[in-house]
C-alpha cells in the first residue's frame, strides 16, 4: 500500500458556525446569580471583620473598599447573566460540542471515540434547581475534560445514557 497525502479543500468541510446549540436551563441563571452572590457575600463578611475588628486606620480606605465590593459585586453579577447567555451545548452523532466564556470563548469538541467515562453531579443549589453538571471524561487528561452545568436533571441522565452507549458502541468495533 503506498501512502499519499492529498490535501483537503476546505471550502468543503462543514462550518463550526453551523452548529445548533441548546441552551441551558433557564433555572441556570439563577443558579449562577446566587453563586455569586454567596461568593461576594463571604467577601463582604471578611471586610466587615477586617473593619469592624479596628484594622483598618484610616477611613477613607473603608470607604474605598466598600465602593471595590460595590463595583467587583456589580460586574460579578453582570457576568453571571453573560456566562448564561453564551453558554450552550449540541450532541452530535460523532461527537458533543460545547460552547462557554464571556470574553475568552470557548467551543470544546470531544468525539465519542475518546471518551472514557462520564457523570452526573449536583451541588446543593443545582439540586435546589432541579439542574446537575454533566462531566465527560476522556483518554487525554484533566486538561480535555468537559463540563456542562445548568442541564435539567432528566436530560443530563439522557445524555449520560446516550453517551455511555456511544463509548461502548466504540470499544464494540476495536
Amino acid at each position: 500500500m503506498i501512502f499519499t497525502n492529498s490535501q483537503i479543500d476546505l471550502s468543503l468541510l462543514p462550518r463550526g458556525e453551523e452548529v445548533e446549540f441548546q441552551l441551558l436551563s433557564p433555572a441556570y441563571r439563577n443558579v449562577e446569580y446566587i453563586g455569586t452572590a454567596i461568593f461576594w457575600g463571604v467577601v463582604f463578611l471578611g471586610w466587615l471583620i477586617f473593619f469592624a475588628t479596628g484594622y483598618a486606620k484610616l477611613p477613607i480606605l473603608t470607604w474605598v473598599m466598600l465602593g471595590a465590593w460595590i463595583l467587583m459585586f456589580a460586574l460579578s453579577m453582570f457576568f453571571a447573566g453573560k456566562r448564561y447567555e453564551v453558554a450552550g451545548y449540541a450532541l452530535r452523532e460523532h461527537d458533543i460540542v460545547h460552547k462557554a466564556g464571556v470574553y475568552w470563548r470557548t467551543v470544546t469538541t470531544i468525539p465519542f471515540n475518546r471518551m472514557q467515562h462520564c457523570e452526573i453531579s449536583r451541588g446543593p443549589i443545582e439540586s435546589a434547581f432541579g439542574l446537575a453538571t454533566l462531566r465527560v471524561f476522556t483518554a487525554g487528561g484533566a486538561s480535555s475534560d468537559l463540563s456542562i452545568e445548568g442541564l435539567p436533571n432528566e436530560e443530563a441522565q439522557r445524555i449520560k445514557e446516550f453517551i455511555t452507549q456511544k463509548i461502548g458502541e466504540q470499544k464494540e468495533e476495536l
